[in-house]
This record gives structure tokens, sequence and C-alpha cells, in this order.
């Protein structure tokens, strides 16, 4: 099975009729839903808002890390090439997602991230050979077409994105790249170890930019390293395992479809939390472009 189709087949022990998963889920979903919500209350660079969000994962999980690798056998440290390659592409994401939150809304930039399970489909094409259907390219066109209402690109008149919004999409791609990667991994690598070692390298990568584009990590406000703290044990750590708990527990055609609440439910809270509004363009674009991704999930042959 290619790593596409993985989102289609259920798991063969999986049921449907499980509340303590599908509990997991709605929880993990809110959890990684705060994430632009604390990103934007730290107000610090993206580089260092990622560094310390895979930080803070990368310590909260390293003795129950290190208790798994004594206690049992555990995947070889071959295989752990899966987790070092997941946390170069979620790196860059986090980077590149982290910089769009300070140039534009919570919900566009959530929104554009979300959409990665397009590319997921075409790299599943280029990559695997993937055969897709009608529905997947109608998917894409109208999650496109959203896109454009969101961020008022119009292709007639050429393409000018906003600086915020051009981030946020091409950190969408490096987020294709980290599903298809823990796709593939997961088959050899257990929940734990991937996730603490997608954490630890993010967090290796995400240092050596921040000293290579000379920003400080230290100097900031209370506040800021409250929301960083925070950013690190709700979205990273918590969201994450919960979201991978229940995975192991219902059909994945099943799961990333409530995965699809977190640009809405980002958008909602960002009205109280963050003062901003939703346009009637944003609310108009963001149900298009969810309604193209979802039809792009149910596209596998």
């Amino acid at each position: 099975m290619s790593p596409i189709s993985a989102l289609k087949a259920p798991l063969p022990s999986a049921s449907t009729r499980n509340p303590r998963a599908y509990l997991a889920l709605v929880g993990g979903v809110l959890c990684i839903s705060f994430s632009a919500i604390f990103t934007k209350w730290a107000n610090a660079p993206g580089p260092v808002t990622g560094f310390y969000r895979m930080a803070v994962a990368t310590t909260v999980l390293l003795a129950p890390f290190l208790l798994q690798q004594g206690r049992r056998a555990t995947a070889s440290r071959r295989s752990w090439r899966w987790g070092i390659m997941g946390g170069l592409w979620f790196s860059l994401n986090l980077v590149l997602l982290n910089s769009a939150l300070l140039l534009t809304s919570a919900a566009t930039a959530t929104l554009l991230d979300n959409t990665a399970p397009i590319w997921v489909g075409l790299g599943a094409v280029i990559i695997f050979r993937e055969r897709l259907t009608g529905r997947y390219w109608a998917g894409l066109g109208l999650a496109l077409a959203g896109a454009g209402v969101v961020t008022g690109v119009n292709p007639l008149a050429g393409l000018n994105p906003a600086p915020g919004d051009a981030l946020a999409f091409v950190g969408a791609l490096f987020y294709a790249g980290y599903l298809l990667n823990t796709q593939h991994g997961r088959r050899e690598v257990d929940t734990l170890t991937y996730l603490w070692l997608v954490a630890a390298t993010a967090t290796a990568v995400i240092f050596l930019a921040v000293q290579v584009m000379g920003l400080s990590l230290t100097g900031y406000p209370a506040r800021t390293y409250l929301a960083l703290l925070a950013v690190g044990l709700v979205p990273q750590t918590a969201g994450w395992l919960l979201i991978n708990y229940a995975l192991g527990h219902l059909p994945a055609s099943a799961a990333v479809i409530v995965l699809l609440a977190q640009p809405v439910t980002t958008g909602l809270l960002s009205i109280p939390l963050l003062g901003e509004s939703l346009t009637q363009r944003q609310v108009l674009g963001g149900a298009l472009t969810l309604l193209g991704i979802y039809l792009c999930l149910r596209r596998v042959r």
C-alpha cells in the first residue's frame, strides 16, 4: 500500500465505535488549534518560536523515550532515519508557518498550512506513481480556488500574494513532505520514538537556523516565555500524542475528516483570543478550500 492510500484504508483492528479514541482525536485537534494562538501571543521571530516549541517537546518526551528504549526491543537504529528526516521536513514547515503568523491572520495561515493533503496527493502521483480519480483533481481545483479567495490572489492579474500568505503556502509543501515521510516511517518506528526523533531533530535544525540568522533566544518578556512553553506543551506534545493514539484505534479515513476542523477551530478561537474577525471572503474561501481538501482525501481508487 502506498503512503497516500493509507489515508483511505482503515486499519485492520480499528473500530469506528470507539468513543475514547474519538475523544482523544477531538482533544488533539483542539490542542493543535491553539498553535497559531500561542505563536501570535509569543510575538517572537518565527524560528525562535519554532525552536522553543520543539525543545520543550524534546525535553518532556525524553524520559518516556529513554524508558521505552530500555524496557523493550524497539525499531532498529537504522529505521530512525525516518524520524530524523521527518524532523527536517517539520522544522522547515514550522519556521515558515511561524513567520507567516506574524504577517497574516491566524485563520488564513492555518488554512493555507492545511492544504498539505493536496500536495501529499500530488507527491504520491510523482513519487509513488499513484493513480488518482477525477474527484481528486476537482478537489484540487476547488481548494486552490478557495485559497485564492482567502488570500485575494487573482491569477488573471498576476501572482502577487501577500508575504505572510506566500510563506504559509510554501510551508504547506514541507508539511506535505512531513506527512509522506510519516506515513512511510510509522511502518518501522513506533509513535513515541518517531515523535521524539522528529522533535529532537527539528530542535537542532532550527537552533542552527536561529544562529545563522543572528536571532536571540533570550531577552523576551515573561508573557512570551509562557506562550513559548504553552506551544511546546499543548499543541506539540499533548496534541500530537492524542492524535497518534487516536490514529491507532480509528480508521484513517474517518480521522482525517475530523482533522479538517483545525483551521475552522483556529479561526473561531482567534476572534475572542486575538481580536481577529473573519471576513465574508475568508469564510467563503475557507469553505471552498475545506470542501476541496475533503474531496482530495476521498479520491484514491
